[in-house]
């Protein structure tokens, strides 16, 4: 990294060069017309996992339903999970839900207005609590994301592993060193500079604001730059969904409490070896004994981070004197608990905290539905 003591022009240019560009070409999003730390914290959550102009109408929808800490926390867990259906990670909207109920008992509902104090919220690491600190109060702290890391390395002509969490840290401490006093624009400067500049392929040098001091640039190692441990492959699973119809109404199960897209609702599901229906037949016979034989349906395929389900789905008839779903429906996958049920009827399911993997299904079911009643 750079030496602080002898490269101060270096230094004077990524301040003044980025707080320029960034006055003049940042983009215009919702959340930055605004200083308040809610609607920042809520963009900053969000786009941990999802780029920005994806997260947009995300973002708009959840503000819509939820305009302020006081709202959220007096949502139920099952509302801000439907608001934020289709963005995935779900662990950071029961985040959210949690921070924001600490917020109206521990704070009186006055969002935290410091570092220290944000990072005790459930959800918000160093990252997410210096991008808060320091855009809607700032504090002079760091905001260290990967657009952040690629930015310095370049800039720096590092050669440090950007994955090893000791880099993360040198770069960290050494940003802190250099804050200007607009420290929150030049946070979000080097963020911006890393999306829509300094990108990971094809980066635009030619007009990057920090060409004159960007050392890679000089030894012409942009190309290089910056150097990151390739990630662990993903897991193939192959899996069977039960499609349970009883008349009109398809049965659902509530996802353990742990896990992939937990406490979400989905159809069932059971990894397989066989390939046939049998697996996920059998499971659902220890709580509908009088099953039909499965009906293949399609197939799908859904891609989570580390692991992707190639899924077979086979449809089930349930006898019509089955009047309730089973209370004591116990999930293999995590643990061995008992979990929710229900039967839904199709006009009802869009009431559901359904996560993509399963409600993109719906369509794959519809079109079978229909042919059998063409037949």
């Amino acid at each position: 990294m750079l030496d602080t003591k002898n490269n101060d022009c270096l230094i004077e240019i990524l301040q003044l060069e980025l707080l320029n560009w960034f006055e003049k070409a940042k983009r215009d999003l919702p959340f930055r017309r605004t200083k308040d730390p809610y609607f920042i914290w809520i963009s900053e959550i969000m786009a941990q996992q999802t780029q920005i102009d994806t997260l947009i109408p995300y973002y708009n929808r959840f503000i819509e339903s939820f305009p302020d800490v006081a709202s959220l926390a007096a949502a139920t867990e099952d509302q801000v999970i439907k608001a934020w259906e289709g963005l995935g990670y779900y662990s950071r909207a029961r985040n959210l839900h949690r921070a924001s109920k600490i917020i109206m008992t521990e704070y009186a509902g006055c969002f935290p207005d410091n570092f220290s104090d944000l990072l005790k919220l459930p959800g918000i690491g160093p990252y997410t609590g210096g991008a808060i600190a320091s855009i809607a109060f700032n504090e002079k702290v760091s905001a260290v994301d990967g657009n952040v890391l690629r930015v310095i390395s370049r800039y720096c002509n590092s050669f440090d592993d950007i994955g090893d969490a000791k880099t993360k840290k040198i770069v960290t401490v050494w940003i802190e060193t250099i804050l200007p006093k607009a420290t929150g624009d030049f946070n979000e400067g080097l963020m911006e500079l890393g999306a829509m500049i300094c990108t990971p392929q094809n980066p635009k040098c030619l007009i990057c604001p920090l060409r004159l001091g960007c050392q890679c640039h000089s030894f012409g190692t942009t190309n290089e730059l910056p150097i990151k441990k390739k990630k662990q492959k993903q897991v193939h699973k192959k899996m069977e969904v039960g499609i349970l119809k009883r008349g009109g109404e398809l049965f659902f199960v509530k996802r353990p409490g742990s896990g992939l897209l937990s406490e979400m609702w989905s159809f069932p599901i059971v990894e397989t070896t066989t390939e046939k229906g049998d697996d996920i037949k059998k499971k659902l016979q220890e709580f509908f004994p009088e099953l039909s034989e499965p009906v293949f349906i399609g197939e799908s395929r859904h891609v989570f981070s580390h692991i992707i389900w190639e899924m077979s789905l086979y449809g089930f008839e349930v006898p019509s004197q089955v009047c309730e779903a089973p209370k004591a429906y116990i999930s293999d996958e995590m643990e061995a608990l008992p979990i929710k049920t229900q039967f839904k009827g199709r006009d009802s399911i869009n009431d559901l905290a359904l996560p993509v993997a399963f409600s993109k299904l719906l369509t794959l079911i519809d079109a079978v539905s229909l042919q059998t009643d063409v037949k």
